[in-house]
């Protein structure tokens, strides 16, 4: 038997408190924080309200300075923490729209570990975005499939059909409509990781398109923390910038690459040859 919609909104409210407990144990628990450099950063309340999307400039810097000092003797306390964050975020869907990004900023500034030499770009700060990132993803994934049907089409029934309407032009491939709705501007992240649960998307295909997708997003705003990161250290080189983000637009391109679909990969590969003179060679040739 189904949820009614009080009995969803109902075990979706214990959740997030569930959530949230959990996030005051771990703080409460976990060493200080020193307070010369942590009396003005953001708390989870004022996540909550929205502070770290509207001043995020702000925000990045005042927990940066934090951090920094903090993970010096607590760098698992931190990483947890902020991984944490991350995926509870992602998992509470619309509650947490808005901060992956700066997430990802702040762990790029925060995060130098296994770094590639000439970018300085770091492999542990990728690994630690990415990897919040889907599986906050997944979690909501499998919180809406638990939950969230009821809650979805009562208050997204206009979504809901537009994202079933769009689904009927990828028949035979559902795995390419994955892709397209990751990537897709019609539908907030969070809602592509709560309604795709309800649609008959297979779970193997939503982790695998999540992982591909989410790369060109997370290299830049990682390598967009990491230049903050030299700047507030080394101070501006423009030089050094200007070659960092030539070197991360060519990354980006190749990670981009995978994300176009097929068909419009023919399309772009027949016209290229048109415009080469090969299809009127290849013409003259039969």
């Amino acid at each position: 038997m189904g949820l009614s919609l009080g009995q969803s909104l109902t075990l979706y409210a214990a959740f997030m408190v569930l959530a949230v407990l959990g996030v005051m144990h771990f703080v409460q628990t976990a060493p200080p924080l020193p307070q010369a450099q942590c009396s003005e950063i953001v708390t989870p309340m004022d996540v909550i309200r929205g502070k770290l999307v509207r001043e995020p400039q702000k925000s990045i810097l005042d927990l940066w300075n934090c951090l920094r000092e903090y993970k010096k003797d607590n760098w698992w306390h931190t990483t947890m923490g902020i991984w944490g964050m991350y995926v509870i975020f992602k998992i509470f869907g619309p509650f947490g729209a808005g901060t992956s990004m700066v997430l990802s900023v702040l762990i790029g500034a925060l995060y130098d570990e296994w770094s590639e030499p000439n970018t300085r770009y770091s492999l542990m700060a990728h690994l630690i975005g990415v990897s919040g990132e889907v599986m906050g993803g997944c979690g909501g994934w499998l919180m809406s499939y638990c939950v969230g049907r009821e809650i979805l089409l009562h208050f997204a029934a206009e979504k809901m059909a537009t994202l079933q309407a769009e689904m009927g032009k990828f028949q035979g491939s559902l795995f390419r409509y994955m892709l397209f709705i990751r990537v897709s501007p019609l539908f907030p992240n969070w809602f592509v990781n709560y309604s795709t649960a309800l649609i008959g998307m297979p779970f193997s295909y939503f982790l695998a398109a999540s992982f591909i997708a989410i790369q060109p997003a997370a290299t830049m705003s990682i390598a967009m923390g990491s230049m903050l990161r030299d700047m507030g250290e080394d101070g501006l080189d423009l030089v050094k910038m200007g070659k960092r983000g030539g070197m991360m637009a060519v990354t980006m391109a190749v990670l981009s690459l995978p994300l176009i679909p097929a068909d419009d990969y023919a399309k772009g590969k027949a016209k290229l040859k048109r415009a080469l003179g090969f299809g009127k060679a290849e013409s003259k040739g039969e």
